[in-house]
């Protein structure tokens, strides 16, 4: 399948055409089926046939990624759906999917969206009473896991280059060894990345129901792959994982049912790509004066 490229339709079929261990790294945030009423998908599906959609998508991201390959994916913790009795625990259902399917458990990232416009307000099933209180619990999560080795075979380019430097040799007093030293800044870059705590900013800018907050896949992206991997996102939505990776100087591979997101997420890379050729060519201009 063709890089760098947004490709319109069932991501299921899509990457059923694709060949196996074409991908490095899937970051997404799959449809919750909660009702939301996208234009090409139907996401008030009963939750039984919602969770086979899940198995039938997920089967396929495993055989397209790499063995050493990862998934990054964005779901809330619970959501309340009605014909399974309420509230499901929904980020653990799906871990257990992921589970069946072979994945490898790699870790867990709480989300906190840093907005001065989230509602603080929750609702209660008995007012000021231990009756029936409504617990609820606005935060999503980040499940990251892995095909089948956690550790990549191949280094490649990582996104924070050190420099080696001779410094004292603690063992062996007046001489002196190679060290790899990082910056402190890109040192402070990688440790609020691998806590497992990020707050996020909402994407407020985009005027369709498949947003998704660019702090997310960018930080995902940038620890949990080198420059020459591949990522792909099967729910591409208006295009911010690919945008990402587009802006961390990695390929990519878009999917996603909708004609009209697909227009939306092609008009975004491209009006960055056009900013980032007039960029260059003013400081190539700039560099000559």
């Amino acid at each position: 399948m063709e890089k760098n490229k947004i490709h319109n339709g069932d991501s299921r079929k899509l990457m059923s055409q694709m060949d196996e261990k074409y991908v490095d790294l899937i970051v997404t945030s799959p449809p919750y089926g909660v009702g939301i009423d996208y234009d090409s998908w139907d996401d008030d599906k009963h939750i039984a046939e919602y969770w086979q959609f899940t198995r039938e998508w997920l089967r396929e991201a495993y055989r397209v990624l790499k063995d050493d390959g990862r998934i990054a994916l964005n779901i809330p913790y619970e959501i309340n759906r009605q014909d399974k009795g309420g509230r499901i625990y929904f980020s653990a259902e799906f871990w257990m999917i992921m589970k069946e399917i072979g994945f490898g458990f790699f870790g867990i990232v709480d989300l906190e969206e840093s907005s001065p416009h989230r509602s603080k307000t929750t609702a209660w099933g008995s007012w000021m009473s231990p009756s029936s209180p409504y617990i609820y619990n606005p935060k999503e999560c980040v499940i990251l896991a892995y095909k089948k080795k956690h550790k990549k075979d191949v280094k490649g380019t990582p996104q924070w280059k050190g420099e080696y430097q001779m410094v004292p040799n603690e063992k062996i007093e007046g001489e002196f060894r190679k060290k790899l030293v990082y910056d402190e800044k890109d040192k402070k870059d990688f440790m609020s990345l691998v806590f497992g705590q990020w707050n996020y900013f909402a994407d407020t800018q985009q005027k369709t129901k498949a947003t998704f907050s660019m702090d997310i896949p960018y930080r995902a992206i940038k620890i949990l792959s080198y420059k020459e991997d591949v990522v792909m996102d099967p729910f591409n939505g208006s295009g911010t994982t690919c945008l990402a990776a587009e802006m961390l100087g990695r390929p990519w591979i878009g999917l996603d049912i909708s004609k009209n997101y697909c227009e939306v997420a092609r008009e975004r890379i491209k009006e960055y790509q056009l900013n980032q050729q007039q960029l260059e060519i003013v400081l190539d201009e700039h560099s000559k004066n």
